[in-house]
């Protein structure tokens, strides 16, 4: 809970919106490693600013700190008990999973009997499971997040509940509260591979535990990298080949599309598919995993993805003038934001462990879109000569009111932002309109576009503020020569609807 409310605060920060003058105290404060010191630095800020609007987290965080110093399982309770009578609203079931948490990640669970733990995890689970059923606990929160908001912290229990098994010696009921959670839709994320690796070591499966571990160090999930590390040690009797296996992981997609069925009665018609993301958007790895799905599952003659690289929350060097047109042409503000035909637009994202839900998501908005008619029919050929891609364009008709754009795309460019990806595919490099009563062929000067894109980002460096002094650590405006694709699409002015859209290989 105390996380949220910082993550909140920051997120304001991000939003231009001047924060207080604790903010920064606050934030750095809550980054200390040594609870003592943290205690005290937090007292220190509630002392200095009697009227924070922070003082929730600021009270909540000297109390984290104090869990965290307590020496004995006692302890721990006796300080968590204040803690959970106090819990109105979303916090009845907040704060016994907080409570829980508490106890299974601290730094003494080791000396703690491991039967009372379990005891008092479950206990927790059953009070959280109680008020989940109580409609009081939802007051304030929106009808239509009700469900969400239930969903996460009931299911999320069952990770708890593993852990508690697990820490009590039991493997096959940490695995059975797994699979529940599994089974309930929970994403398997960090906290899930980790748990679980923890419970095939347990039982003995040693290269199910490894593999486990090596997804959640993808994540770079608590020591989920040196456990990962230590198996392959003992799987392969040298650490020669880790990292490499770590970077291929951490390129792969976490999940397995599933297969595309061709729509029967297909007419012709090809989906735009729309990503707004920033390699420095940690929510945006769920969407662009969950594009990678699309784009590996669904042929290209049914569908056609754009990416667009904006500088949210931090800048990012794959952004170029063509990034910028389009955002302002969908008034688009936030990463990851999603647009299918330009018209369905889905916002919102996840870490990479929920990419298989968002998968499912964006698949289940382009199936129906499949069955329309194309309003245009679109073909495109495009070839390199010298430093110029030449696309030449076929439409069978001038649609009145629409724009015929054509798109320069890098099929995929290696980067490595904060958020952990290392690959980015169908990178939007540049985008021409053209004049379809005058021409049907679009040119792209490769230096040109690069210099443009460099131009660009030299501007953003001088105008941006939000870091003093900004400077990029490296200019992603280079053009490889290979890999190149042009997507043709017309699109509706007014509507913005996309009214069919077509990509050929640059060859």
């Amino acid at each position: 809970m105390v996380l949220g409310l910082i993550v909140s605060s920051r997120a304001l920060a991000q939003a231009r919106q001047a924060p207080p003058p604790e903010y920064k105290e606050l934030v750095a404060a809550y980054d200390i490693k040594d609870a003592s010191v943290r205690v005290k630095e937090f007292e220190r800020i509630k002392a200095a600013y009697p009227n924070s609007q922070y003082m929730e987290a600021i009270d909540g965080s000297i109390a984290e700190a104090k869990v965290e110093l307590a020496d004995t399982l006692e302890s721990v309770l006796s300080l968590q008990k204040d803690f959970l009578a106090k819990g109105k609203g979303p916090a009845r079931l907040q704060n016994p999973t907080e409570a829980a948490d508490q106890i299974l990640r601290h730094p003494k669970l080791g000396t703690f009997d491991k039967a009372a733990v379990l005891t008092v995890v479950l206990k927790y689970k059953e009070d959280a499971l109680k008020a989940a059923e109580d409609p009081a606990t939802y007051e304030g929160i929106p009808e239509n997040r009700r469900d969400y908001f239930k969903t996460q912290f009931v299911n999320g229990f069952e990770i708890l509940a593993a852990k508690a098994y697990l820490n009590a010696g039991n493997a096959t009921q940490a695995m059975a509260a797994l699979e529940g959670y599994r089974k309930a839709g929970g994403a398997p994320g960090g906290d899930y591979q980790y748990v679980l690796a923890g419970v095939k070591e347990k039982m003995g499966r040693v290269d199910e535990a490894y593999n486990a571990y090596l997804t959640a160090a993808v994540e770079n999930f608590e020591d989920s990298k040196d456990r990962a590390k230590g198996l392959y040690v003992k799987i392969n009797g040298g650490a020669d080949g880790f990292e490499a296996a770590l970077a291929a992981k951490l390129k792969a997609l976490p999940f397995h599309p599933e297969a595309f069925k061709a729509p029967a009665g297909w007419k012709g018609k090809a989906v735009l598919a729309e990503l707004f993301t920033g390699s420095e958007c940690p929510p945006c790895v769920g969407a662009d995993l969950g594009f990678d799905g699309l784009i590996e599952s669904v042929p290209a003659k049914y569908l056609v993805v754009l990416v667009y690289h904006l500088p949210i929350p931090r800048p990012d060097p794959m952004m170029n003038p063509a990034t910028k047109t389009r955002q302002e042409f969908y008034g688009v503000n936030s990463a990851p934001t999603v647009l299918f035909d330009g018209t369905n637009k889905m916002v919102g994202g996840g870490n990479r462990g929920m990419a298989e839900g968002k998968f499912a998501e964006y698949k289940a908005a382009v199936e129906p879109l499949l069955s329309a008619a194309p309003e245009v029919s679109l073909k495109v050929r495009a070839s390199l000569a010298g430093e110029t891609v030449k696309a030449a364009l076929e439409f069978d008709k001038v649609v009145p009111g629409a724009d015929y754009l054509v798109a320069l795309v890098q099929g995929e460019q290696e980067h490595k932002g904060s958020n952990g990806l290392l690959s980015h595919k169908m990178v939007v490099r540049d985008l021409l309109a053209i004049d379809p009563a005058a021409t049907k062929a679009a040119t792209f000067d490769l230096a040109a576009s690069e210099n443009g894109a460099d131009a660009y980002l030299t501007e953003f460096e001088k105008t941006y503020t939000r870091v003093p002094n900004f400077k990029w650590a490296v200019r992603r405006n280079a053009i490889p020569r290979q890999g190149l694709k042009v997507v043709f699409f017309v699109q509706d002015k007014t509507t913005k609807k996309v009214l069919n859209a077509v990509v050929a290989d640059v060859k």
